[in-house]
């Protein structure tokens, strides 16, 4: 069944490390309570979710599909989606937050190669089971066992079983054929989000975006502003300073090269956004131990949660 319409989708976001970009959330403090929640979020990454025990409901904005035991999701960015247990049980679960085009950089240098192979393209969330797709159900879930390991040698494990995994996707994709045509109740912003995480360090005016969803402008601006919490120009802002942040916590970059490579004019300016956002300036940040979260109000509010949701 569909879920009804939200006014609101939270944007939770996950900082990556840039060396190795793989978060693993696990244990026992990871169960999702039977209560729905109020509305939908999506993340800046692709998310594989691991379900350990019990069973409940996975929705998403077209539809309401059912989770048990040993079920595996894996959701791209940008689409919307909560879980919400069977009443009475918790089910526990675990997160892979992946980066897979980085992840075979090292095989591929120049990206050219594997852009067609990206595993975002398959465009939409998977249901894994051991009985539906044993090979791509073992190749998940091995991720998962070397990320809980989180050692130098369990690194290279998974960059190789990344590949493997990216190829079962794509042979999974030739056998199907092309997508079928998204259901129009799909999120309607994904195409501009999809493409400000493309081309943020390029000029992303509302226009453009607009004619991506096949939105007029007002419109588009009214229903970004409704979901996002912010304008489209803000976001953009928001998504850059965000990059600067991985930038300035990975690299020893001067803030002048790192202004020049999220796409921001001026330093002036890119300082100015930078302190509006992170309510400080990139060097005080840079120099923090404890990084602050965009302050209460920017564009982006919801952090990639890193302890389980109360």
């Amino acid at each position: 069944m569909a879920r009804s319409q939200h006014n609101a989708v939270e944007y939770r976001i996950y900082e990556l490390p840039l060396d190795f970009p793989v978060l693993c959330l696990t244990g026992d403090s990871w169960r999702i309570s039977d209560t729905p929640s109020g509305r939908l979020h999506f993340h800046n990454c692709l998310e594989i979710g691991f379900c350990h025990t019990d069973s409940g409901l996975l929705t998403f904005e077209e539809e309401t599909l059912q989770f048990s035991a040993g079920d595996v999701f894996i959701i791209p960015r940008h689409i919307p989606h909560t879980t919400c247990s069977t009443k009475g049980c918790k089910s526990m679960w675990s997160y892979l937050f992946v980066d897979f085009d980085a992840l075979a950089a090292d095989v591929f240098p120049s990206g050219e190669a594997y852009e067609s192979k990206s595993v975002v393209n398959i465009g939409r969330y998977i249901k894994i089971t051991a009985q539906s797709d044993p090979r791509l159900h073992f190749l998940c879930n091995t991720l998962l066992e070397e990320a809980k390991r989180n050692t130098a040698e369990a690194q290279q494990m998974i960059r190789l079983y990344s590949l493997a995994m990216v190829a079962e996707l794509q042979r999974r994709q030739l056998e199907i054929g092309k997508p079928a045509v998204k259901n129009s109740k799909v999120f309607p912003l994904k195409p501009a989000l999809e493409y400000i995480h493309d081309h943020f360090t390029e000029p992303c005016d509302a226009a453009t975006l607009a004619n991506l969803c096949h939105l007029s402008q007002t419109h588009f601006r009214r229903l970004f502003l409704s979901c996002m919490g912010s304008t489209p120009l803000q976001f953009v802002i928001s998504t850059r300073i965000y990059q600067a942040c991985i930038l300035l916590v990975n690299t020893n970059d001067p803030v002048l090269n790192i202004a020049q490579a999220v796409g921001m004019a001026s330093v002036s300016s890119f300082n100015r956004n930078f302190q509006q956002v992170m309510g400080m300036s990139p060097r005080q940040y840079r120099a923090t131990a404890h990084r602050p979260s965009p302050k209460k109000g920017s564009i982006l509010p919801y952090r990639g949660w890193t302890l389980p949701e109360k």
